[in-house]
């Protein structure tokens, strides 16, 4: 008789062995964010410069090529820092579920499963965003307000479509396919304790960023170092993925069927 999962999470408790999980292969975090970082930093510098450029295009001045060009290159560097941290996403979630023994070295043996990740990830975040630009229309009427207010419900919504499929794209990471269906029956009632879970991380993690860029701008470490602080923004961003993975993965076993 197959038994449908019906155990409830206790946010309290999945949080805090979220953070034991992720603090206890804190050595295996740094091995296999080394290619992922370097990578990410590779995407922020040219991405920075081309913020820059666009700007100046929005003040008449004169930038280093056409807005289409820089939309253009804005989509690929945007994919090519998704595909870095897809890459981190699913070397971690094996190692917290499979051990090291199935991510050896620095994570580097790049198989199907990643790119079915990444896939998943983009339709997701796809879904969601044409989501959020048609709220945009409909509140831009607002002003700046409601355009904020549209990014802001965006974003909640992408962060419950990622935790509602949980399952699925863990699943998909550890060899254990779960289709969409089941995985949004099973997390019925619970995805909305794994968005909690998700911004409790968030929050912080964006004050702190927040707090080093301020520290930045005021030392005038910004110029200074523009590299160094580069290179803590993606670390950060890194971390903070690190430590939803992990409460979402403690969370998954809660998805299971048994089988009695």
């Amino acid at each position: 008789m197959i038994i449908e999962p019906k155990r409830e999470i206790l946010l309290g408790p999945l949080m805090r062995i979220g953070l034991m999980r992720c603090w206890a292969a804190r050595d295996h975090f740094i091995r296999l964010a080394v290619i992922p970082l370097a990578a990410m930093v590779a995407v922020l510098v040219p991405f920075q410069t081309m913020a820059l450029d666009v700007m100046m295009t929005a003040t008449g001045e004169t930038a280093g090529g056409t807005e289409q060009d820089l939309s253009l290159q804005f989509v690929l560097l945007g994919l090519c820092y998704a595909a870095a941290i897809n890459v981190f996403a699913v070397n971690w979630l094996r190692q917290l579920t499979l051990g090291s023994a199935a991510v050896p070295g620095l994570g580097l043996s790049l198989t199907g499963r990643h790119l079915r990740f990444l896939l998943m990830i983009v339709a997701i975040s796809f879904v969601t965003g044409l989501a959020g630009m048609v709220l945009a229309l409909v509140l831009g009427t607002l002003g700046m307000a409601g355009v904020m207010a549209a990014l802001m419900i965006g974003l909640l919504l992408w962060a419950a479509l990622l935790a509602r499929l949980s399952p699925s794209w863990i699943g998909i990471a550890i060899d254990a396919p779960m289709p969409l269906g089941t995985a949004w029956r099973r997390t019925t009632g619970q995805s909305y304790k794994l968005v909690i879970a998700m911004l409790a991380v968030e929050v912080p993690l964006a004050l702190c960023q927040q707090i080093i860029d301020g520290v930045f701008r005021m030392t005038g470490l910004i110029e200074a170092a523009p590299l160094t602080f580069t290179v803590i923004v993606a670390a950060t961003q890194l971390i903070g993925v690190a430590v939803q993975l992990a409460i979402l993965v403690s969370a998954y076993p809660h998805f299971l069927r048994e089988t009695v």
